[in-house]
């Protein structure tokens, strides 16, 4: 399992360096296979003012901006974003800067590349005004950042985004957790193992509880027929949702435990897993046929796809999530993609369950289908 160093400091007040909280780690039990860092460097991207924005002589598709860096003199930048215009404050890469960027080849692979004064299409640039994703902070390459008008002229920009409490760099450290200890298989677990050892306490997370709905059983019905593998399942039926991006802060925090964003609903699951352990899995209430859930053991071997858009054929006795038409979820390990949430999804309900360890074992395995959520549940989360 991999944790962030900034999210478990969140919990902990360990006071620790990450080659100490490492080798605390190991001798407390969790061994520690690799630390790696990751974020940006940003040293040398600083916080410009674009003065004028006009369109490049020579290309259709460029502009020529004249930035002020808080220098003398305001600098000349070809930039090919569609939606750089006069009077925005943007993160500047200054000539000299080495910034991680997405291969042309690879676009999931960064390569260094250090900013140089160059002429384009004819046109001298002294920099780079970034992107989210040039910046390590995202995905989006839709356009440049524009930043708020907090942003000062000339000011680092690592130190911006530490005043908005965004963290510029991370450490990633991969644990090899033993059967024996699913209490650590979040970063509130690690926390309690580190508050121990360094003699202080844990800080739990805030919680705001949302206004109370009604009873979720006017709106779907829970069956359990096979209370041997399911001992319990519980839901929460959301409202009302927008599925759009998470903010930047999630973004960051799933990036550097090897997690991909997705959109705010996945995100957030994936978070909560992360952070306390518990495994979550969000359905598309309005594709719930007959608002009803059943969890119960297929009679014979079926064909089942999962959201990846992947088919796999379910052996007999495998657990699934029924709704009052068909299976929605294999139990413990992946949801269907009839029932995933999309950019359209307006209702989301919310399972959190706990499922017999032995079972989710043998369905993984059947299926060569580890996930992060039958991870926890085989440990018996």
């Amino acid at each position: 399992m991999i944790i962030s160093t900034n999210w478990l400091s969140d919990y902990v007040a360990h006071g620790l360096s990450t080659n100490e909280l490492s080798d605390h780690l190991t001798m407390c039990g969790l061994e520690v296979e690799s630390v790696e860092a990751v974020g940006t460097d940003l040293t040398g991207v600083v916080i410009g003012h674009v003065i004028e924005s006009g369109q490049h002589p020579n290309a259709d598709r460029l502009s020529v901006c004249r930035v002020d860096l808080g220098s003398e003199e305001p600098v000349q930048i070809v930039c090919g974003a569609p939606n750089v215009a006069a009077g925005q404050k943007v993160a500047v890469a200054t000539v000299g800067t080495t910034l991680q960027l997405p291969s042309r080849d690879n676009p999931d692979e960064r390569v260094p590349v250090t900013m140089k004064k160059a002429k384009i299409r004819g046109e001298e640039s002294f920099g780079m005004i970034c992107a989210q994703d040039e910046l390590g902070l995202g995905s989006d390459h839709s356009g440049i950042l524009v930043l708020d008008d907090s942003a000062s002229i000339g000011q680092p920009f690592g130190d911006y985004l530490s005043a908005k409490g965004s963290a510029v760099s991370d450490n990633a450290i991969d644990i090899a957790i033993t059967p024996n200890r699913p209490d650590s298989i979040s970063h509130l677990g690690i926390a309690r193992d580190i508050a121990a050892l360094t003699r202080t306490h844990v800080t739990m997370p805030a919680l705001t509880l949302p206004e109370n709905g009604g009873a979720i059983s006017d709106a779907v019905s829970v069956s359990i027929e096979a209370p041997e593998v399911c001992s319990r399942y519980v839901g929460m039926l959301v409202k009302g949702v927008t599925v759009a991006e998470s903010p930047d802060w999630m973004q960051q925090r799933l990036i550097a435990i090897g997690l991909r964003p997705r959109n705010n609903i996945v995100d957030i699951t994936n978070y909560v897993m992360y952070e306390c352990g518990q495994p979550l899995h969000a359905f598309d209430y309005d594709k719930v046929g007959g608002s009803k859930i059943i969890v119960r053991q297929t009679s014979a071997e079926s064909v089942f796809t999962t959201l990846d858009s992947k088919e796999h054929t379910l052996p007999s006795g495998t657990l699934m999530i029924c709704d009052g038409d068909r299976e929605v979820a294999i139990a413990g390990v992946m949801g269907g993609e009839n029932s995933e949430v999309t950019d359209s999804t307006a209702n989301v309900l919310i399972e959190s369950a706990y499922f017999d360890p032995s079972t989710i074992r043998r369905t993984a395995k059947a299926l060569g289908l580890q996930t992060d959520a039958s991870y926890r549940f085989e440990r018996g989360i």
